[in-house]
């Protein structure tokens, strides 16, 4: 008795393996690259960008504080000291933080102004950018700290020029200490 041969397994289409459609997969897995390729660059640009930006509105915010700092120091101590100007420059210094950069004299101002206006002492130094304003209704006999800095900035973007900028901060606070015959505590 001859034997049967084997019936014959019958595979959907689906399971069929088609040149064309292996060919379509290969060509949309080359067309994803090359958008890969070309979309990469741009959002590179765009994190340096924004990590740059970042950088610089944190030395911003670092400019700000030691400044303010630097005002609430000098309201504190002693004008009477021939350092006192000096002194709330260095604490300005002191308390700017900016990983690798650091500012300079000639960056930093420094005022002690009467309620007539007069400068009862200072340190300016000479790139420290403009003065804040004195607060006008300043009562009789009472003084202001006045602090400022400038420093120049820089963004760095990868492929246009850089832009460079100046970070500057101000701040004024009412002298707090009883020296006479002026700036009597506020």
């Amino acid at each position: 008795m001859p034997t049967a041969a084997p019936p014959r397994r019958r595979t959907s289409a689906r399971h069929r393996s088609h040149p064309a459609r292996t060919r379509r997969a290969r060509d949309s897995r080359g067309a994803a690259a090359l958008e890969f390729a070309l979309v990469v660059p741009f959002l590179i640009l765009v994190l340096v960008g924004m990590v740059t930006t970042a950088m610089a509105y944190s030395d911003h915010l670092s400019a700000t504080n030691a400044v303010r700092e630097g005002a609430r120091y000098g309201a504190a101590a002693d004008v009477s000291s021939s350092s006192w100007a000096t002194s709330v420059r260095d604490r300005v210094k002191q308390v700017y933080f900016n990983s690798g950069v650091t500012v300079t004299d000639a960056q930093i101002c420094v005022r002690l102004v009467q309620a007539d206006g007069t400068t009862a002492t200072e340190v300016i130094g000479t790139a420290c950018g403009s003065p804040p304003s004195v607060p006008s209704p300043m009562a009789t006999g009472s003084c202001a700290v006045l602090v400022w800095m400038q420093r120049p900035e820089t963004i760095d973007l990868i492929i246009a020029p850089s832009l460079q900028f100046s970070i500057g901060a101000q701040s004024v606070a009412y002298y707090g200490r009883s020296v006479p015959p002026t700036c009597p505590a506020s």
